[in-house]
This record gives C-alpha cells, sequence and structure tokens, in this order.
C-alpha cells in the first residue's frame, strides 16, 4: 500500500499511486518479481514498484517530484528495485517497525544494504529498455512538458531523427489547420507507416497521401490515420524505426505504438484550456504574392489563411469502481475558427429547369475545424495473475470549407471512427498470455450545400467572356469497418542444456477489413453557353454535362499473420531472430518476413554494446486498390453542339459517353522494405551515446501507370496499377542523452540531443501517393531528366520529406522549489536540394523517349527554437499555468515553393507563435 507522509505525520492520499489487493509485510518485499520500467519520474516508479509488489510503502510524495528515476530490467525483491532506483536521489529508504519509509537520506540512521540478485540481461518488453531497436518513447508526464502544438501524435516527433515532415504541411498559409501532419520514416510512404492503440491498427486504407484539402469529384481527402489522438489523453506514445519486434507489421516505414491510460487504483481528475490566435503568431508570405483568402478554389479551398482562432479544452478523470477495478475517461474538444473573404457577386442556379440569376453577398465567412475525442476504459484486474481491459474511443473531425469565389460552393467534411477493444492478460507458470480482441469503424463523408454544379460560360455585350460558378463536388462517403483478433505468449526466461537462455514471443492475428464507397445520389456538372446582358444569359445552351452515377460499391479482404522470435542470451551476446508471415486474400501471397537483430556487450558491464540488424518489413494493402475503380466508373459525358444539339437537363434525353479511366490491377504484390543496421551504444559518465547507421531499399512499391501506348482517345488516359516503384534510404544518427538528470543550479536538467544526415531517392513522389499518376501515354516511367542531365528515376531526390541534416536538442529542467519547468527545443535544418516540377514538363530524349523533367531547387538551412515554461505554484491547489512559444526568434524560414497563377511562390514555415495554457489537478 501506497501512503504518504508529511513531518511526521501519516495521511492518505488521493493521489497516491495504486494499492494492492493485500497489504503485506517485510516478507512480500523479499520475493523476486521481474520490473521492467522505463526512464521516467521517481514517483511514478515508485507507485509502479509498490503496486507490483503489493507493499506498504510511506512516503512524501513531495519529496519526489521533479526527480527522474533510471530505466529497471531484471528480476528484483521490490526492496532491492525501490533501492536501485533511489540511488542518486538523496532518498533512501528504511523499514520503520515493519512498514518500509521512503525519507531524506540520513548515513546515520541505518540505510538498508541491497542483497545480491540475479539479474536477467535479456531484452525485456518495455520499449524504453530495448537496446536493439531504441525506440522513442514519451510517457504522459514528458507530454505535459512539452511544447504540443496541435495535439497530434505527430508534434510528439518533431525530434525524433529517423522522422521527417512533408515539406509544406504547416506552413505560414494555413496555421488554422489542426489535422495530423504527414511523417515519413527512414524515407518511405507516409501512408506506410502503422498506428496502433493499445495494440490495435486505426491507419486509414484509403487513399492517404494527400492531406491537403484537395478534393476532387470521385475522391475525399483524408489523412494516414484514422482517428485523430489527441496525445494529451494519452499514457504514452512509443516509435519503432529500426530493428522492428515481428510482433509489429503493416508497414515499410516504422510503428507508431500508442498506449491509452488504465486505472491505477486512485482517484483524480485533470482539466486544461489552451488557446492561441493569429494575431500572436507571426505568418510570412511571399512578397509578391500576400496570404489574400480570394484566391482559395474548389480545388484547394484553404490555401491561404491569415486569421485563425484556435481553442483545445479537455480532461479526464480516474474513478475507483471496486477494490480491484475503476475507469478512465478522457475527452477533449480543439477547434478552429478561419474567417475568409468571401468576393460575392452575380451568379447562376438552376430552378425549375431553368437558370436563374443569384447575387450573394461579399464579405467575411468562417470556415471551421472541429476534432472532438472521447475515450473509456474499464480496468479489472480479476486476480494477482489476470486482468481485462475494455476500451472504447470515438473521434471526429468536421470541418467546413468553401470556395471564396464560387458561390453556394460550401460543404462540411467529417471524419469519425469508433472502436471497441478488449484485452485480457493472465500470468502462466510459463509466461504471459495475451488476447486481443477489437472492432472498428472509420468513416469521410462530405455533404454540399449545392448538390450540383452549375459554370456558365457566355460574352458579354462587349464580347468579353465570362464566368460564372455555383456548387460544389458532390456528396460522398467512404466506410471502412474492421474486426480482429491478436494472441501473443510471451514466455519467461528459461535456460536450455547448452547454457543458452531464451525468452520467446509466439503470436498469430487474423483481421477482416471491409471498405465502401458511397454516392446516394447521382452528380452533375452542368456548363451552359451564351451570351450574358444585364446578368441575363441569353441564347444559352447546355454545351456539356458530366454525370457521376449513385451506386455503392465494397470490397473486402482479410489478412492473416503469425510471428515468432526469441530473445537469446549466451555470455556478451543478445540474439533476437524472428520471422513474420502474413497472407491477405486480396494479393492472395504468403509475405515471410525475416528479422534478426542482436547485441554484444563488449566489455561485459553494459557500458559498451554493438548492435546489427537485417531486417524485412512488408507494407499494407490499400482499399483504393479495389475500389478506385467504383470510383470513377460512374463518370459520364455529354458534349452539345449548338442549341440544335444541346445537352438536357433530363438525363434520359442524353447519349452518354462513358469515360472510365481505370482497368484493374496487374498481380499486385506487397510493396516491402530490407533493412540493415548497424549501432554503437557507450555509456559515458551519467549519459548514453549512440551512433547507429539504417539503410532501407524499398521494392514493389504500387504506382499508376497508363495502360496502353496509343493515341486512341478512349484509351489513352485508361490507367492501371502495378508494382514499379522503388526508393533508396540511408541514415546515420548520432545521439545522446543524460541517463541521470544533472543537478546544477538547484534544478533537475534532462537533456536528449541528436544530429543526423539523412538521404531518399525514389522514383515516385512521395508526398502523392500511389495514386500520383502522369496521362502523357509514352512516358518512359524508369528514367527522368534532372538537373540537366537522363538519370535512373530510382536515383531521383525526394520531392518532400527531404531534409538531409538535421540537429535536434531537448532539454527540461524542473525547479522543485519554485514549482516551475522550462521545456526548449532547438532544431537545425542543413541546405538542401530538392528535385521539383513546377510545370509539369516533359524532356525528349533519342535513346530513351519522353521523360519527366525535374530541375534542381536549392533552399537554405534554417533553424527555430521553441520553448515552453510551466507554473503550478502549492497555493493555487491545483492549478498550473504555461506559455508555449515556437519559433521565439521569429526566423523567418523557407518551407517550400508551389506553382500558383503561373508562378513559383516561396512558402515559409511560421513565426514566433504563442499558446497559453490553464490546467488543474485534483
Amino acid at each position: 500500500m501506497s501512503i504518504q507522509f508529511t513531518q511526521g505525520r501519516l495521511k492518505p492520499l488521493a493521489l497516491a499511486v495504486a494499492v494492492g489487493s493485500a497489504i503485506v509485510c517485510q516478507s512480500a518485499a523479499a520475493q523476486e518479481r521481474a520490473f521492467s520500467l522505463p526512464e521516467q519520474s521517481l514517483a511514478t516508479s515508485v507507485a509502479e514498484i509498490s503496486r507490483q509488489g503489493q507493499i506498504q510503502l510511506l512516503y512524501d510524495k513531495s519529496q519526489l517530484n521533479g526527480l527522474r528515476a533510471p530505466a529497471l530490467s531484471g528480476n528484483y525483491s521490490p526492496q532491492t528495485a525501490l533501492q536501485k532506483i533511489l540511488i542518486g536521489s538523496g532518498l533512501e529508504l528504511v523499514s520503520e517497525n515493519g512498514v518500509f519509509v521512503i525519507r531524506q537520506q540520513n548515513l546515520n540512521q541505518g540505510t538498508l544494504v541491497l542483497p545480491e540478485t540475479q539479474v536477467s540481461g535479456l531484452v525485456q518488453n518495455h520499449p524504453a529498455t530495448d537496446v536493439m531497436s531504441a525506440p522513442q518513447y514519451v510517457t504522459a508526464e514528458e507530454i505535459s512538458q512539452k511544447n504540443t502544438g496541435d495535439g497530434n501524435i505527430t508534434d510528439l516527433m518533431k525530434t525524433n531523427p529517423a522522422v521527417q515532415f512533408a515539406n509544406n504541411d504547416s506552413n505560414s498559409m494555413n496555421q488554422g489547420e489542426i489535422k495530423p501532419s504527414r511523417v515519413s520514416i527512414h524515407g518511405s510512404s507516409s501512408y506506410q507507416n502503422a498506428y496502433r492503440l493499445d495494440g490495435v491498427s486505426f491507419n486509414n486504407d484509403f487513399d492517404p497521401a494527400d492531406s491537403g484539402l484537395g478534393e476532387t469529384s470521385t475522391r475525399l481527402s483524408s489523412s494516414d490515420q484514422g482517428i485523430y489522438i489527441d496525445s494529451r489523453l494519452i499514457d504514452s506514445m512509443t516509435v519503432y524505426d529500426n530493428n522492428i519486434p515481428v510482433e509489429f507489421g503493416g508497414f515499410t516505414g516504422g510503428t507508431v505504438e500508442v498506449n491509452s491510460r488504465r486505472w491505477q487504483g486512485e482517484n483524480s481528475a485533470h482539466a486544461y484550456y489552451r488557446l492561441t490566435r493569429s494575431g500572436w503568431n507571426n505568418l510570412f508570405h511571399d512578397s509578391t504574392q500576400g496570404i489574400d483568402t480570394t484566391k482559395n478554389d474548389t480545388s484547394n479551398p484553404a490555401r491561404f489563411q491569415n486569421r485563425y482562432d484556435k481553442n483545445d479544452f479537455g480532461g479526464w478523470f480516474e474513478l475507483g469502481v471496486s477494490e480491484n477495478s475503476g475507469l478512465v475517461f478522457s475527452a477533449s474538444r480543439r477547434s478552429s475558427t478561419i474567417p475568409m473573404t468571401v468576393t460575392g457577386g452575380e451568379a447562376f442556379v438552376l430552378e425549375n429547369n431553368q437558370v436563374e440569376p443569384i447575387t450573394t453577398d461579399s464579405g467575411k465567412k468562417n470556415q471551421r475545424r472541429t476534432s472532438d475525442n472521447y475515450f473509456l476504459k474499464y480496468s479489472l484486474d480479476l486476480s494477482d495473475k489476470s486482468s481485462l481491459d475494455l476500451s472504447a474511443n470515438y473521434a471526429n473531425y468536421d470541418s467546413r470549407l468553401f470556395s471564396s469565389s464560387i458561390s453556394n460552393s460550401g460543404y462540411d467534411s467529417t471524419h469519425n471512427g469508433l472502436g471497441f477493444t478488449a484485452v485480457f492478460k493472465h500470468q502462466l507458470d510459463l509466461g504471459q498470455l495475451e488476447v486481443t480482441a477489437n472492432t472498428q469503424d472509420l468513416k469521410d463523408d462530405r455533404k454540399n450545400d449545392q448538390k450540383y454544379s452549375l459554370t456558365i460560360r457566355a460574352f458579354d455585350k462587349n464580347w468579353n467572356m465570362i464566368e460564372r460558378n455555383s456548387g460544389g463536388l458532390g456528396d460522398l462517403e467512404s466506410k471502412q469497418k474492421t474486426h480482429g483478433l491478436k494472441t501473443v505468449m510471451r514466455f519467461n526466461s528459461q535456460e536450455d542444456a547448452l547454457g543458452l537462455t531464451h525468452k520467446p514471443t509466439l503470436g498469430a492475428e487474423v483481421n477482416y477489413t471491409k471498405g465502401t464507397y458511397v454516392r446516394d445520389q447521382d452528380y452533375f456538372r452542368y456548363t451552359y453557353t451564351g451570351d450574358i446582358i444585364n446578368n441575363d444569359l441569353y441564347d444559352g445552351y447546355l454545351s456539356n454535362v458530366t454525370r457521376f452515377k449513385k451506386g455503392s460499391y465494397s470490397a473486402d479482404y482479410t489478412n492473416y499473420a503469425i510471428f515468432l522470435d526469441d530473445s537469446i542470451q549466451y555470455g556478451k551476446l543478445n540474439l533476437r531472430p524472428g520471422v513474420r508471415l502474413d497472407r491477405d486474400d486480396f494479393v492472395n501471397r504468403t509475405n515471410i518476413a525475416p528479422r534478426l537483430s542482436g547485441t554484444y556487450d563488449v566489455f561485459g558491464d553494459g557500458a559498451t554494446q554493438l548492435i546489427a540488424g537485417a531486417n524485412r518489413y512488408y507494407g499494407r494493402s490499400m482499399l483504393t486498390y479495389a475500389l478506385y475503380g467504383a470510383q470513377n466508373d460512374g463518370m459520364q459525358n455529354c458534349l452539345g453542339y449548338g442549341k440544335d444539339f444541346a445537352c438536357s437537363l433530363n438525363p434520359d434525353n442524353n447519349n452518354w459517353d462513358n469515360k472510365k479511366d481505370y482497368e484493374g490491377i496487374d498481380s499486385l504484390k506487397t510493396p516491402y522494405n530490407d533493412e540493415l543496421t548497424l549501432a554503437l551504444q557507450q555509456e559515458i559518465l551519467s549519459t548514453t551515446w549512440r551512433l547507429q547507421y539504417v539503410h532501407r531499399e524499398g521494392y514493389d512499391e504500387v504506382r499508376t501507370r497508363t495502360k496502353y501506348d496509343t493515341r486512341d482517345a478512349d484509351k489513352r488516359s485508361i490507367r492501371m496499377y502495378d508494382n514499379g516503384g522503388r526508393s533508396s534510404h540511408d541514415t546515420v544518427t548520432l545521439s545522446v542523452k543524460n541517463s541521470q538528470p544533472w543537478e546544477w543550479a538547484d534544478a533537475s536538467h534532462v537533456m536528449n540531443a541528436s544530429f543526423t544526415w539523412q538521404q531518399t531517392e525514389s522514383n515516385t513522389p512521395k508526398d502523392a501517393g500511389y495514386n500520383s499518376f502522369d496521362p502523357a501515354n509514352k512516358v518512359n516511367l524508369n528514367k527522368v531528366w534532372y538537373d540537366g542531365k537522363v538519370i535512373d528515376a530510382s536515383k531521383l531526390p525526394s520531392t518532400s520529406f527531404n531534409s538531409p541534416i538535421k540537429l535536434n536538442l531537448e532539454l527540461t529542467s524542473v525547479w522543485d522549489e519554485y514549482d516551475v519547468t522550462w521545456y526548449n527545443r532547438l532544431q537545425w535544418w542543413g541546405a538542401r536540394s530538392q528535385a521539383v516540377r513546377y510545370d509539369n514538363s516533359y524532356y525528349s530524349d533519342p535513346e530513351v523517349g519522353q521523360l519527366r523533367k525535374y530541375t534542381k531547387q536549392n533552399f537554405a538551412s534554417k533553424y527555430t527554437w521553441d520553448t515552453r515554461l510551466g507554473w503550478k505554484p502549492d497555493f493555487a491547489h491545483g492549478f498550473g499555468f504555461s506559455v508555449e512559444v515556437n519559433n521565439i526568434l521569429n526566423n523567418k524560414n523557407i518551407a517550400d515553393r508551389f506553382m500558383f497563377e503561373d508562378r513559383v511562390l516561396k512558402s515559409y514555415d511560421p513565426g514566433r507563435q504563442f499558446w497559453l495554457q490553464v490546467n488543474y489537478d485534483l
């Protein structure tokens, strides 16, 4: 039992960490248990050891504030485990009248001596102790100290050396957005990362590469993530990017594992409110083109945003239901209001089968973004060996968009997900059995104010061509339903006859996925031609109609996987061989992914370790492979010639020309990456240094191409999927972090730094997705023209996610005496050269034919300094305050260049930005 005391008087606290189901005496403290704890706050480690060890423990929690505990891995008695994490803290563990007490160290009062114990040198399950993979691991406490921006989980990856962000996802022109940014891990496509919540995937398997709000009549703009999780509500996040265990599959980049909060045996409540405004942010822009919201069109209705207001609020509470069960409920809302200037004026609509003029007002009109998160988990400790967690999560993202220059163009887009998960864990004599069952529904939906699009092209009295537009892109809906079952057996360590120690993991999973694409009514695009006099259409006729027929189309597949690995220790050598077998009934292939990683403890003391690995990772099957044909198969055209041969508003009277542009899949394979890694890790004083090299080769990446080499107008634009994508990536990283907090200036300091060099080459644009298509039917996709010469397309530098050199430095400082926390993040990006194709031009080579033409664009180096200052004084009774400042030096850094109105413009990173927050802990 964990109880706290102050100045010799005992008192139970509501915020004491979980109580064991039985209070035992020192005999329990002598029994060895397997502990696997990450580096984290001392208070958290103390509470967890007390809970697992079921020992009676008294302490003053205020003495632990701001102190860090080292990672702890191995078999210890709870007494020994506590003593180990207290080393260097100035605190000690003593026994008073049969009760363990943590107090200020006093060498005159019989400090307990560490008993001898056997420590397992095998890799433990906890990510913070996995030396082979060395994933990024972020706890809830660390999240509360960092600059979290919009609160997406990708915001926590900004200093991960393996992660690259899309060049233009977050720039000064679109700061009103709250969607997660796209990330590439070791050069892979952003949609080929695996996102998991409590072991369950929340990936979006519809084409998610374009998240820039560029929508069309046949597809919805979405995201890599099927659920936009609020990072401030989670317990921890782990990012695996190399030497990834076989338990994880369905990616060629990396795995992002998010863990939700679990009831810890206490009642508590926590709340926060954050806000920022465009007036608190310096928005840089190209001097030749201001941030003009009237320039937003249907293809990109939110490209320019010069004003916004953002408000975030949320919280969670933990409530005990019985002695051995409890609830955690969390909720949050993130919202943004983005005022736009609408031009208004004259336009036309259809009323009673007639073209009628309308006039719309000019002025300000708000676009909106709202992201809601709700999570409920019920945790039950069935016995000292079994537990059951039942959870439900719902996330909804809603946006209101419109084109500033087109009448009645407004539409509502929603992106939501609902999931249910059950996790059962049972400790057997052989090890721990874990069973996870889940069901999940994801949905993207677009609803337009005007259900059709109308364009009027006519001449005025001065014979000037005038164009008037109204309407939107049509109603659409896509749904993704998933059911899954996963079983994992994590065996205890056991020694064989040869003296080898084994710790195997065996598992299997099955997942059923169904995607549905729905257009609930025919959508029409009408074009009228005529003369306009005094805003009336004369001699007009319906010159063109495009119809997208209503319908519902579905595709499904089942994925099966089995996996096995074994952590083998022999002396100084640890090996983790493993294999994963995946098969789905869509591509009908069995994919075998061998994985091998290992460490060698050079001197046997854990201070110097060599790490190496050779692994294969297979990616995901995408629902769009099967549904793309359905999305476009319903497209029909009617072309009218003059008033005598005009099209009709009655679709039954038209001669429709089917315009299918897709003819299937050519024996698709699953894309995969082969990886080689080599690393050296060294402990120096109280710091851990790691020098690491990762090489990736990407094969069978899916892309689209023209199917026929012909000038036939009916065939030249028809596309198909193939596995012609190819990429290569290299990363070299030197990282350092302190394994124990540094104490100076009356504060504790935790540092994490890295210096990274990366290079990515690919023959397919990583920011465009597998539906990226070049309609020129004679293009040689295996070669490109780049910077004055013809090269292999696979050697083309990446067009995004392409900063070659990056320096990250994080420093968190805590002054317990003043209840102050100060977080600083310094980032520097080296100069880069980028392959660009602003005008979609081609180059004709006499030997290899027509090629895509790219030029080299140089970008200067840049740096930013972000900071967050938090204050939670004792006299505020649980209230805390913080100010977050991004780009504190207000550097004007170029993010990217893009084509707009036949000009190449620069986009910039945001300038100095302020966030304010107030929070309350009860």
